[in-house]
């Protein structure tokens, strides 16, 4: 009698919750459901009158199994299967079951009404929840609120009913909300192989996406339906809809004001609009915008604009939030349709990425030095004839640098240095991240002349990844993850002082005119090199920098945060302890010991080093000459030109190597200030530099070291 009245009040409260949501039971009972014994519940089409698109038709139930297929299977009247509706597999967990009415499953329901069967459960209610009358969704074959979430666990089923109406030429049109980065979407076959005509998932943007329906996937659709597997959002409605649907307007948002501001100006974006058609269209803009975290979101729609037939204008749509210093991915929609989505900044050289370096941060620097220093490099040089000229000999380079657990710490490099009897200024090309494939790149003799160029292959990368060589780090960014001193990074970073190293043994090198470049990882590469080499690069020019900010980096990009978040967890590590950890590498960090003149490099669309984690670096340099050269519509990359850009910028940055040319036997006006410079050295004009002792001296204007 108490699990009686208990089961009453729980009944009646939920009675009273559907009410108050805009519900209606249309039964209430205990009715045992086994197609096994014809056991099912019978509701007439009079029960669905008032039903309307978009509505929810609920079913609670008690799971009672006795199967090892338990699930909810709904028909009409003529036991065909209800349109678009399928069988649904239910659990022990499994108390109600919700079928969002599309104008198929509505149009049956009212006609032949419905049958509810299935098998392992036993029904207790029907309801109808008020779903708001569904405007615009007349075309959809699927209605619901299914989130897809970034570990590929989520899909949504369609039965090949949903497509039974569908045509060569038609549209599936996916309707989806809360993207995340990256997010896309697939279709595959019921059975889960591969949907003829579609091998590559779509990537996501907007409000929906539209496949087209080719014969062979019209034939598959049919049979089986399909399932949408994908990531990173919510699938809302699956729609079939024909050309004619499709927007017709030509778009186009072009770069304004390089995509980056600063104050006092105003961010706006422009939209140009082609009306191609014969007839004079309306349309609705609509601008979402998010920062790089995906933290917040902002909407905003815009009046109503009409564009007379074949007719093309140009609208600006101004930004009317007012933003903080950072980046901002914008999507501007025409009609619900993408015309564009990018990432714009807003004051980056105010974007504040404090330093979180821990306090013994300096001395484990110094201690990795120290183990460098105590490591004898063990140089050996092999020419490579055929890329010898005679302008330029050209020579694989090999050195030892610190030893870790993966190996003996091998550099290899390809080093191009002139044959002329004189001092050449020099470039350190770092490397990138190595993606396994091709041969490294090696200088040739003819190229660049005027200067010595080095190629590096830091350990397990490039030429220490192809034969006769073995790459034995795996992963490289997460090997050693389990400590500081064991990290891949720390023994890479000492790869990059070694080369530094190594070029002040060649004679012909110009020991103050050593430059550094490198892209992804190689810009990371470059920044450490200027941090640790104790001053003697010159000028750095790093482009598209990686490992920045990990912080805010793994809550902007999926990679590396994923492989890093796996590792630690495979480890056992807390977030708190794997950050304090990568703290020792990170860009922004290192950033806070280089003085020399850097030329910084970033893309504004790049999302494997977005340009949040560029800038964290960037902004706590220490040079007091420093400039940023930006992308507006490229990802992780550079522009063509940037070659040229920064050995020009590099030439601009050579110091005399002749003499000392600005110091002068000082007048007894000029004495006493020149004198004050502690440490630096007053010797008469045109003294050789070689002639002088170590020390520091003015050359050029500039403060150096000998």
């Amino acid at each position: 009698m108490t699990k009686m009245k208990e089961r009453f009040i729980l009944l009646l409260s939920f009675c009273l919750l559907t009410i108050m949501a805009g519900a209606r039971n249309i039964w209430t009972g205990s009715q045992p459901i086994s197609w096994n014994n014809n056991a099912m519940l019978v509701l007439d089409a009079s029960s669905f009158a008032d039903t309307k698109v978009a509505d929810i038709l609920r079913f609670t139930i008690e799971f009672t199994g006795n199967t090892d297929w338990p699930q909810v299977s709904l028909r009409t009247s003529t036991w065909a299967e209800l349109t678009s509706a399928g069988n649904t597999p239910i659990d022990a967990q499994t108390t109600m079951v919700d079928y969002y009415l599309t104008y198929g499953m509505m149009t049956d329901l009212q006609n032949l009404g419905l049958l509810v069967t299935g098998i392992g459960y036993t029904l207790t209610s029907v309801d109808i929840i008020d779903g708001g009358g569904g405007e615009g969704l007349v075309n959809a074959v699927w209605i619901g609120n299914k989130v897809i979430p970034n570990d590929w666990s989520g899909y949504v089923a369609l039965p090949g009913s949903c497509f039974k109406n569908a045509s060569v030429g038609n549209y599936v049109r996916l309707h989806f909300k809360d993207l995340l980065s990256g997010a896309q979407a697939i279709l595959r076959k019921g059975d889960w192989s591969e949907m003829p005509d579609m091998t590559s998932f779509v990537q996501l943007s907007g409000e929906h996406t539209d496949i087209a329906i080719t014969p062979n996937m019209l034939s598959a659709l049919k049979d089986n339906g399909c399932i949408v597997q994908g990531v990173g959002f919510t699938l809302t409605s699956v729609d079939i809809i024909g050309a004619e649907e499709l927007s017709k307007l030509l778009l186009n948002v072009p770069v304004t004001h390089n995509w980056l501001w600063n104050d006092p100006d105003t961010p706006f974006f422009t939209l140009q609009v082609t009306n191609p058609t014969n007839e004079e269209s309306s349309f609705i803009v609509k601008m979402v915008i998010s920062d790089d975290k995906h933290t917040l979101r902002l909407e905003n729609e815009y009046a109503a604009q009409t564009i007379p037939a074949s007719n093309s204008k140009s609208y600006d749509y101004e930004v009317l939030w007012t933003l903080s210093p950072g980046f901002y991915e914008c999507t501007l929609m025409v009609n619900g349709e993408v015309a564009r989505k990018f990432v714009f900044g807003i004051n980056p050289e105010k974007l504040e990425s404090a330093p979180d370096m821990q306090p013994d941060f300096a001395s484990f620097w110094n201690k990795a030095k120290e183990d460098l220093a105590a490591t004898a490099p063990q140089y050996t040089m092999t020419e490579l004839p055929d890329k010898s000229t005679n302008k330029r000999k050209v020579y694989l380079v090999e050195m030892r640098s610190v030893s870790d657990e993966g190996g003996e710490g091998i550099v290899r490099a390809y080093y191009a240095e002139p044959i002329s009897a004189s001092s050449y200024p020099v470039l350190i090309h770092y490397n990138g991240y190595d993606g396994g494939e091709g041969d490294p790149w090696c200088p040739n003799g003819n190229d660049n002349p005027e200067w010595a160029e080095i190629v590096v292959s830091t350990r397990g990368q490039l030429i220490n990844n192809r034969p006769p060589y073995t790459n034995t780090y795996g992963d490289w960014f997460v090997y050693g993850f389990d400590s500081a001193d064991h990290y891949y990074y720390r023994g890479a970073f000492m790869d990059a002082v070694r080369i530094v190293d190594f070029l002040e043994t060649r004679e012909k090198i110009q020991k103050y005119n050593i430059f550094a470049e490198g892209a992804s990882q190689g810009g990371a590469l470059t920044l450490a090199a200027a941090a640790l080499s104790d001053g003697r690069i010159n000028a750095i020019a790093p482009a598209v920098p990686f490992l920045g900010d990990f912080p805010d980096y793994f809550q902007i990009a999926s990679w590396p945060g994923n492989a890093a978040n796996a590792k630690r967890i495979q480890l056992g590590m807390s977030e708190e302890e794997m950050y304090r950890m990568l703290s020792y590498f990170d860009t922004k960090n290192l950033a806070t010991m280089i003085s020399c003149p850097v030329y910084m490099n970033y893309s504004l669309q790049d999302n494997v080093c977005p340009p949040h984690t560029n800038w964290a670096a960037y902004n706590n340099l220490l040079s007091t000459e420093k400039q940023h050269l930006t992308n507006p519509t490229l990802g992780h990359e550079t522009a063509a030109n940037w070659w040229s850009l920064y050995y020009d910028w590099f030439t601009s940055h050579k110091k005399r190597t002749d003499a000392i040319e600005s110091i002068y036997e000082p007048s007894s006006a000029d004495i006493q200030p020149i004198r004050n410079l502690q440490g630096i050295t007053v010797a008469p004009v045109g003294t050789p530099l070689s002639a002088l002792p170590d020390g520091v001296y003015v050359i050029g204007g500039r403060k150096v070291v000998r």
